[in-house]
């Protein structure tokens, strides 16, 4: 009986060896993970912060370009304004000359001009004008003699 006894025993200690064993190489997969989940965390953490610095840079650029828009329309407005109260000066003076002088043909493209007239508009009026300058619209009006 005694030589059963110490093989039960050694039995025991080599199941125990072996339990304690696949508990260390648990324990180690364990540590591994571990540490590889540390540097993820890690690395995360740096990309967060270039992340934050990314949207900190994209925040400023975003105010910049806000305020010169804001700038840029004010200015825009400012020329605006400034052009037409050249044109309307100039338009003025174009009118007038239309009136006074018989020089109609030379000012209907400062008209196009001035006012900006798209081709339709442009098509329009040169209707109009070679009606009226056909012989039976003046003797309609009393200008053929």
């Amino acid at each position: 009986m005694f030589p059963r006894s110490a093989t039960s025993q050694e039995e025991q200690i080599l199941e125990m060896a072996l339990v304690q064993a696949k508990r260390d190489e648990y324990v180690t997969k364990l540590n591994e993970r571990i540490s590889m989940l540390k540097e993820n965390v890690a690395e995360s953490r740096r990309v967060q912060d270039l992340l934050c610095k990314e949207r900190d840079h994209l925040r400023e650029q975003n105010e910049i370009l806000r305020k010169e828009a804001a700038t840029l329309h004010r200015v825009e407005k400012f020329e605006s304004k400034f052009r037409e109260g050249i044109n309307i000066e100039y338009l003025k003076n174009v009118l007038i000359k239309y009136v006074e002088t018989q020089d109609h043909e030379g000012l209907i493209p400062v008209f196009y001009s001035v006012l900006e007239f798209n081709a339709e508009e442009r098509r329009r009026l040169e209707n109009v004008r070679v009606k009226m300058s056909s012989p039976w619209s003046k003797l309609s009006r009393g200008k053929l003699f």
